[in-house]
């Protein structure tokens, strides 16, 4: 987030340059000021322009975001800012080591919103925390760890994909898949789904005529299209996914009813976070539990039913059955060759 800590260094800077009454403190004294701090604590080289720093100002004196209403007058005969209260400082916040300690967490939290921080109105929100508890950038005492990074590939797309959706905009994308060569689409795109730490656009396509998935870590450029945006009145983006695990769907294929069983200490996980919401318990002994749920068969399903390993037994129905055995047994043929002590 480089926009946001350096508005926080200039806040910081400006407010202490201003409780310093020897100083004379015009926009460009204030600029050169600020550029130093940045560099100081980024190693990053800018130069503020007389806009940003007088927005700066502005927003210290009356953004109600930021709730600093700083009391800042501008003194025409020594061309100097100042505070009219000298006892004021941004800095000053009666919460204590436990507050700021959760807060901190918390920004934390709000932060893996990553590249949607934008969509969701965080960015503003992140900031006002950041300034208030003194936050540090230097994550390395946090109690709170995360699977992804807040930089992974692809979330640079996400606001920009987003704003296209609610204007009703086709784009044209790059898309490269894995193994093949990258092409040219133009699509519509309807929505957006963070799925095993990957973020991906549902979208229709314009030449195919039907719906499509892309993942956002294989885009290479996003632009408008010329083409008219294409809706289909009744797309509903819960009722889409609702028959399947991930994002891979086949129009053409039913839900199956699936049945499987579980063993020992994983069947307490399987019923404090189910598959599926279709998920039920059928029976019940000391040792297992029957489950059933009802999705479409695809590579996300299989997928996570063999990260189980050995503590489920597929039942039902066979094709599921012989996809897992074909999985199984591909994965045998990569360890029989593995030399014995």
């Amino acid at each position: 987030m480089p926009t946001n800590k350096h508005a926080i260094i200039r806040y910081r800077t400006i407010d202490r340059s201003l409780r310093n009454r020897n100083g004379q403190w015009n926009w460009e004294s204030l600029a050169e000021v600020c550029a130093v701090e940045i560099y100081k604590a980024t190693g990053q080289q800018v130069t503020l322009s007389e806009r940003t720093i007088k927005g700066d100002l502005a927003d210290m004196r009356t953004n109600d975001i930021l709730g600093y209403y700083a009391p800042i007058e501008y003194d025409r005969k020594e061309k100097s800012y100042y505070y009219t209260d000298s006892s004021y400082a941004i800095s000053e916040t009666p919460i204590n080591k436990e507050d700021k300690s959760g807060l901190q967490d918390a920004i934390r939290i709000l932060e893996q919103f990553g590249g949607l921080s934008q969509v969701l109105g965080l960015e503003s929100i992140i900031t006002k925390l950041q300034h208030t508890i003194d936050y540090r950038a230097d994550n390395s005492s946090s109690l709170i760890h995360f699977d992804h990074p807040l930089d992974s590939p692809g979330q640079e797309w996400l606001y920009v994909l987003y704003k296209y959706i609610t204007k009703l905009k086709a784009v044209s994308i790059i898309y490269h898949p894995f193994g093949r060569e990258k092409k040219s689409h133009i699509v519509s795109p309807y929505l957006l789904k963070e799925y095993n730490k990957r973020w991906y656009l549902i979208a229709y396509h314009h030449q195919i005529e039907g719906m499509r998935t892309y993942a956002l870590d294989r885009i290479g450029n996003v632009v408008e299209s010329l083409s008219s945006y294409i809706k289909l009145e009744n797309f509903n983006g819960q009722r889409y996914f609702h028959d399947v695990v991930g994002v891979t769907i086949d129009t053409k294929e039913d839900k199956e009813i699936i049945q499987f069983e579980a063993y020992g200490v994983q069947v307490h996980y399987f019923k404090t976070r189910p598959i599926h919401q279709s998920q039920k318990v059928l029976s019940e002994d000391d040792n297992s539990a029957l489950f059933q749920i009802e999705l479409q068969i695809n590579y996300e399903l299989v997928s996570e039913l063999l990260s189980y390993r050995s503590n489920i037994k597929v039942l039902q129905p066979i094709k599921l059955v012989e996809a897992m055995r074909r999985e199984i047994m591909a994965m045998n043929e990569h360890y029989v060759s593995v030399d014995k002590d």
